[in-house]
């Protein structure tokens, strides 16, 4: 295996229904024979191009002029067994969840239960950020814009905590950025904006999404937590966790069609990882699906609000959600230069001068990718199990390669950009490799024996505690509760160790940094876990 996949954490290139109820249906094609001439050879091109990929699976489903016309799986549900992806097997679609969340809130508008710029506080009067104004001012246009300013990550990041004490824990922070002066992409706003849809709706995110959005749309297996499909054991209950009971595999999830998510270990060999809980950020990435439904949410959208005669949203809101509302560098890879903005759940840009609609999601292990081209009538849905150093390069070039076919643009070599993208970035990783190499000080030791790291560690907000202990194997870290935030760490200079985490996907999220500060009275007085926060130690 290559040197640089092991090192690949090295450079971070992206950052329902009852439980047990989402079951395996027999396989059937959506719209047989009814597959575009253009698009003929789709399926051959997916297997040609997926050993360069290096994934264990993914599905795909096309959509063009309101009908499914192609959806299929191609690889396996987890490495090393037998069974493969079909077009109803379940997977983690992350970040796609906004667009979920962008329509529920659509939902409220349409039936007067809210308005796109009602201040947060009208919904949820307890919330605060550290800053009176922005806390006054701030609107749900702004949260689902990504335009509100809060911070990327989840707070506490680590710990295991409920919705509402995560967004009570904004209070806290001393990163809110300013109000509506640009785009700053946040999972805290979208996990708030659920909460407002609860308030606002009576009833929760989940049940609120599933009467309004997911049984009109007949996304029949289609969930918005992880926990609607596994035990709770079988489940990561963090970011960057693991699940309480060990790695699951496709057994542990009898008559369900599941896909396991794909990480690397440390040798850089593919290995399977748990389903992630984002639960206390629900609306930022919780949903579960497969290509089959996620393409009746395409079609709803391509169709302004309708879907089978019914009208699911107000076509004015869906307008609304497309629309753009702020400018930023697009993430799609064959976006036309400078075309890229964000509206409300959805990122915007150009592709071959058309408006190009589009989302990305990355829980760990599943990528995935939904985008329409609205002026050809068309979107592509791609979900896949293994995580990549790439942001969802194949994805971008399958829904390039249908688009591009539909609007009788050929000739581009849309695999080989992409693979010449890839090599890119294997030169980027080994670059940061060697530079934090060279920068390693050999023959040092920590200033104190190890067991005299041991202990308890609370954040600078008092707020989550974690807990570092001493064994033969040296130290490790974790926050406590089963499952969450745990990983060893290994001296690498000084008191600077690299910690290994236990969760993660081995590869953008697979191990950091952690700097010990030894106090005046010689014992340790901080941990600094780098993008995981400082920890004082507790005496």
């Amino acid at each position: 295996m290559s040197r640089w996949r092991a090192a690949a954490g090295l450079l971070a290139v992206c950052c329902a229904t009852a439980a047990g109820s989402l079951h395996a249906q027999d396989v059937q094609d959506p719209a047989p024979g009814r597959t575009p001439h253009a698009l003929a050879d789709l399926d051959t091109y997916i297997a040609q191009s997926m050993p360069d990929w290096d994934i264990p699976g993914l599905a795909v489903a096309v959509v063009h002029e309101g009908e499914v016309v192609f959806a299929r799986g191609f690889g396996v549900k987890e490495a090393g067994r037998d069974d493969p992806v079909d077009a109803r097997t379940l997977f983690q679609i992350g970040s796609v969840t906004k667009s979920f969340a962008a329509a529920a809130i659509g939902a409220l508008v349409d039936e007067g239960l809210a308005a796109w710029d009602d201040p947060v506080i009208k919904h949820l009067p307890w919330f605060r950020v550290k800053d009176p104004w922005i806390t006054r001012e701030i609107t749900l246009r702004d949260l689902l814009s990504h335009q509100s300013g809060m911070p990327g990550a989840a707070y506490p990041v680590l710990a295991v905590v409920d919705a509402r004490e995560t967004a009570e824990g904004l209070r806290l922070l001393d990163n809110q950025g300013p109000l509506r002066q640009g785009y700053r992409y946040s999972n805290q706003a979208y996990g708030v904006a659920g909460l407002v849809v609860e308030a606002a709706a009576g009833m929760s995110w989940g049940a609120w999404v599933r009467e309004r959005l997911l049984a009109p749309l007949e996304m029949r297996n289609t969930g918005t937590s992880p926990y609607d499909v596994w035990d709770s054991v079988h489940v990561a209950p963090t970011f960057l966790g693991s699940a309480p009971a060990g790695i699951p595999g496709i057994d542990h999830a009898p008559g369900r069609n599941v896909a396991m998510p794909h990480g690397v270990d440390r040798s850089g060999d593919r290995r399977v990882l748990s389903w992630q809980s984002y639960d206390n950020m629900q609306a930022a990435g919780s949903v579960v699906s497969n290509v089959v439904d996620m393409a009746n949410w395409v079609r709803m959208q391509l169709n302004h609000g309708r879907f089978d005669g019914v009208a699911v949203l107000d076509s004015t809101t869906v307008s609304e959600m497309h629309a753009p509302q702020v400018r930023t560098a697009s993430t799609f890879v064959f976006a036309d230069p400078g075309s890229g903005s964000y509206g409300l759940g959805w990122a915007r840009a150009s592709f071959l001068g058309h408006a190009y609609i589009s989302h990305g999601g990355g829980i760990f292990g599943f990528p995935a990718y939904v985008a329409m081209l609205p002026e050809a009538n068309a979107g592509v849905v791609v979900l896949a199990n293994g995580s990549m150093w790439t942001p969802y390069y194949p994805h971008h070039e399958i829904a390039a390669w249908v688009f591009a076919r539909l609007l009788g643009v050929e000739g581009r070599d849309w695999h080989g950009e992409v693979m010449a993208r890839t090599e890119a970035i294997h030169g980027q990783v080994e670059a940061a490799l060697s530079a934090r190499a060279a920068g390693r000080i050999e023959g040092t030791r920590p200033s104190l024996p190890l067991a005299a790291y041991e202990g308890r560690y609370e954040d600078e907000y008092g707020a989550a505690a974690a807990h570092v202990v001493h064994g033969d194997g040296g130290l490790r870290v974790h926050f406590g509760a089963a499952g969450s935030f745990s990983g060893d760490m290994e001296h690498w200079h000084h008191d600077v160790f690299q910690l290994h985490y236990d969760g993660g996907d081995g590869q953008a999220y697979g191990s950091s940094f952690v700097t010990f500060t030894v106090g005046p009275d010689g014992g340790v007085a901080q941990m600094d876990m780098g993008f995981m926060g400082r920890y004082r130690r507790v005496r």
